[in-house]
């Protein structure tokens, strides 16, 4: 028997930011991304994906705000693995201005493109790298990756092929459990990740989990 499952996406409320303005740890004021696609699986592997959110033409939606982008049914279980098929053009806007060059301005949003010539797998098993241009690619969270930094040839665009994989996948620190019928709200914590580097500014791979 298929249990209900409403999937939404928030990030967790920022705690209040530094006196002090910084070159980094400072706060997201939004970020927005363009979701296509979201399937999850039992298997920390990422095999048997179970699609419970597909939109060919979505908009860039703002995760601070806590959205709900769609919802779907799946059987009851837990879930290590979580798909999500985005734009790879990302825009976050600080909640602060940076120290230094000031590359990082309070309230003004910038692009940031998290996949240009990185390899990536889409959930139905296409395969590619990332242009310079805006890609479809694929995010793969599992409680089998070990990774949360996106550093040192690590890529969150492969889903791992092993358990403790420290270069493919993030970290999912906390399955989606589906037990009845039950609604998920899936935790993207961005608190300060965004930084300061020389003339531009960054944003780091924020935390995820289900709660």
């Amino acid at each position: 028997m298929k249990k209900s499952l409403i999937t939404m996406f928030a990030l967790t409320a920022m705690s209040a930011f530094n006196a002090t303005a910084a070159t980094s740890g400072i706060n997201p004021a939004s970020l927005k991304l363009k979701i296509y696609k979201v399937a999850v699986s039992t298997d920390p592997l990422c095999t048997g994906l179970v699609t419970i959110f597909s939109n060919d033409n979505p908009t860039y939606t703002d995760f601070l705000a806590a959205p709900t982008l769609g919802s779907g049914s799946v059987p009851a279980g837990t879930y290590n693995c979580v798909a999500i098929e985005f734009a790879s053009i990302i825009k976050p806007t600080p909640a602060e201005t940076s120290t230094g060059t000031g590359s990082c301005i309070q309230g003004t949003e910038f692009e940031l493109n998290v996949a240009n010539g990185t390899n990536y797998k889409l959930i139905d098993g296409t395969t590619g790298t990332g242009g310079a241009t805006e890609t479809r690619v694929a995010m793969w969270l599992s409680t089998a990756s070990t990774e949360t930094t996106g550093t040192n040839g690590h890529s969150a665009f492969l889903p791992p092929t092993s358990v403790g994989s420290a270069t493919e996948g993030f970290l999912l620190s906390s399955p989606l459990v589906v037990s009845g019928t039950s609604s998920g709200t899936f935790v993207v914590n961005g608190n300060g990740k965004i930084e300061e580097n020389g003339a531009s500014c960054e944003f780091l791979p924020p935390l995820f989990s289900f709660r």
